[in-house]
């Protein structure tokens, strides 16, 4: 029975078995025979090791191919990005030090400084990264892939204008992510300076944010917090509601926000409006903006939704077997029923990772996506 070897192991013994037959296929002379000796010794040794379970020798072993052969030099950024992949960051960084200890020609400097830095973001030493990043951003090959980097490590770190200068260079190279991006960017500089009183600055930031994904219904949410805190109610509202129609999954954490500013005696105006867009949008969808009132269960307003909200109940078995199972229960106590169950809901849903929350996100917390989480108010009967 073979040994179970570790994964990597695998490939190098194929790497080789690859370089044995080339050489017997091309029948190069003895010079090439003697290299290949000593290649093979040590490829032997670094096997035995890593079959033995001693991963630090069987380094060792790998890493003195590379003090007596440079042809290797491949093999050896495979092994230092196996290393990463599987959790090693340690033996990768030795790799990758090793690799820039020695006379390499520029491309594979490059290289290899940027195979160092993606060892240091993999183990959270994001300075370090960042510098080497740096470093490889300043040259040409492989500029695009470390600005990307420098991007995501800003992001870590909530350095929004560093985050969007990176993005601008990106766009230059034609590699940029969406606009929408540099947009959000901006939408948290503006948060940031509204949380320090400066308005202005914050106005200033949402229309770049305007000018960079129009419409951006972020940038409009922004704009009715400064508009309620002018006193501009009214505003504040219209600036709310079309926010909603733009992104009706914000209706289950801005909806409450939205009756608020309608006050009392417009609460059920508000939500016939937002019956009457949605009805309107394609599809005529409105199944969102009745989970989010029932999560409100705003008892003296629901009155205007219960034709829909009987349309949805209808369409979907949860809430016709809470119906159902109480048969004899008025409307109201059906629409605080759900409202109660919703309310302990997982609201959202990551569309990229999964990634679960009660609040809405406009970065996912999880794989740190844009734009990513949708409503989903899954209700669980049990």
């Amino acid at each position: 029975m073979m040994p179970q070897l570790p994964p990597f192991a695998w490939i190098l013994i194929v790497a080789a078995l690859v370089v044995g037959i080339l050489a017997g296929h091309f029948g190069w002379g003895s010079r090439w025979t003697r290299r290949m000796g000593r290649l093979h010794a040590d490829y032997l040794a670094g096997l035995d090791y890593l079959i033995s379970e001693q991963p630090d020798r069987a380094l060792d072993s790998f890493l003195k191919l590379m003090d007596t052969n440079l042809d290797t030099l491949e093999t050896h950024f495979a092994l230092g990005s196996l290393y990463r992949r599987r959790g090693e960051t340690e033996r990768a960084i030795r790799v990758h030090r090793n690799l820039l200890s020695r006379n390499l020609a520029p491309e594979h400097r490059e290289q290899a400084l940027l195979a160092l830095a993606q060892d240091y973001l993999r183990a959270g030493l994001l300075d370090r990264a960042e510098g080497l990043f740096q470093q490889v951003s300043d040259g040409t090959r492989l500029r695009g892939r470390a600005l990307e980097a420098l991007r995501g490590i800003y992001e870590r770190q909530r350095d929004w204008v560093q985050a969007l200068d990176a993005h601008r260079q990106l766009d230059g190279l034609g590699m940029a992510p969406p606009l929408s991006v540099a947009a959000h960017y901006l939408c948290e500089l503006a948060t940031y300076h509204l949380d320090r009183g400066d308005v202005d600055e914050a106005r200033h930031l949402l229309r770049m944010a305007r000018r960079e994904a129009a419409p951006f219904p972020r940038a409009a949410v922004l704009r009715a917090q400064i508009a309620e805190r002018a006193g501009q109610m009214d505003l504040a509202a219209r600036l709310l509601t079309w926010a909603l129609e733009l992104a009706p999954k914000l209706l289950y954490d801005e909806l409450a926000h939205l009756l608020r500013l309608a006050g009392e005696g417009g609460r059920e105006r508000v939500l016939v409006e937002l019956l009457r867009r949605a009805q309107l949008r394609a599809g005529g969808d409105f199944k969102g903006l009745v989970y989010a009132a029932l999560a409100l269960s705003p008892t003296d307003a629901l009155g205007s939704l219960r034709e829909p909200i009987e349309l949805v109940v209808a369409r979907e078995p949860t809430l016709l077997a809470i119906r159902q199972s109480a048969p004899q229960a008025t409307f109201e106590q059906f629409a605080a029923q759900v409202g109660a169950m919703l309310a302990r809901a997982e609201s959202y849903r990551c569309a990229d990772c999964g990634f679960a929350a009660r609040r809405f996100y406009w970065q996912c917390p999880g794989c740190h996506s844009w734009d990513g989480f949708e409503a989903c108010a899954i209700i669980k009967l049990r």
